[in-house]
């Protein structure tokens, strides 16, 4: 009798262990988050995610690419939890069944400016025709490729705009995104880049102004929960987070203003 009371008490430990066991497996698959971002939110985000998972405790992780490849991946099917686009991208997906209802949630807007390697001079770019001199008298211009580049065809379009098109086209670098650039900037491949300033946060890099009134350009950006996500609950809250008070100093601290 006490050798089956036994033999019960080892079945109910090792049934205990068993269910413990898979618990915590659905605890760890409960936990992983996975956001689409453009990499002008990178700078932010890097700080963000961080205190997210040390708050809530899940695991994010964050794929970066340039909104145009992000939108493509979203409506060739790739699964994630929150995506961060333009606020026009968000409601095309809403509209096609790819973003919750409702979930859509401004974020943050981000002005452009033109960036140079950590430790150089700073240019003059604080009127149009200043930052017409800076351009004219860069020995080189990395720029996203205007084809695929939000970045890259706002600039093509503004040295035309500015009627300096022909003198400033020998001078570019072309390179496959906006972030790209910066970072061939930051490499010392050409003398400045014309991007969002939150770019000048990341290593290797400063901010030497924002375009200048006449030829401002913001992006404003948006967030929204997929409708393949495996995690809505979390993802509100993830969302949630992202667009606090709390989240929106951190991000004007690189750079970023309010929504």
């Amino acid at each position: 009798m006490a050798h089956t009371s036994a033999i019960s008490s080892q079945a109910v430990i090792a049934l205990t262990a068993i269910v413990g066991a898979l618990q915590i497996a659905n605890i760890a698959r409960a936990a992983e988050l996975t956001v689409l971002s453009p990499q002008a939110m990178k700078p932010a985000l890097k700080d963000l995610i961080p205190q997210f998972e040390r708050s809530y405790g899940y695991h994010v992780t964050v794929s970066y690419a340039s909104t145009s490849v992000l939108l493509k991946e979203i409506e060739d099917g790739k699964v994630a939890d929150l995506a961060i686009l333009y606020p026009q991208q968000i409601e095309r997906l809403k509209n096609d069944g790819e973003i919750v209802e409702n979930s859509m949630t401004p974020i943050a807007t981000l002005a452009f400016g033109v960036i140079v390697r950590k430790g150089a001079a700073k240019p003059d770019v604080s009127t149009v025709h200043a930052l017409k001199q800076t351009l004219m008298n860069a020995k080189s211009i990395a720029l996203g490729d205007p084809k695929n580049s939000a970045s890259g065809n706002y600039f093509a379009n503004l040295i035309e705009r500015l009627q300096i098109g022909d003198a400033i086209k020998p001078k570019i670098k072309i390179f496959s995104s906006g972030a790209a650039a910066i970072e061939a900037v930051a490499n010392g491949e050409a003398d400045l880049g014309v991007w969002v300033i939150s770019s000048a946060y990341e290593p290797g890099t400063e901010l030497a102004g924002t375009l200048p009134a006449q030829a401002k350009k913001l992006n404003a950006y948006a967030a929204g929960i997929l409708t393949n996500s495996n995690q809505m609950q979390a993802a509100k809250v993830l969302l949630s987070f992202i667009s606090s008070p709390n989240s929106l100093a951190v991000m004007h601290s690189k750079g970023f203003n309010p929504p």
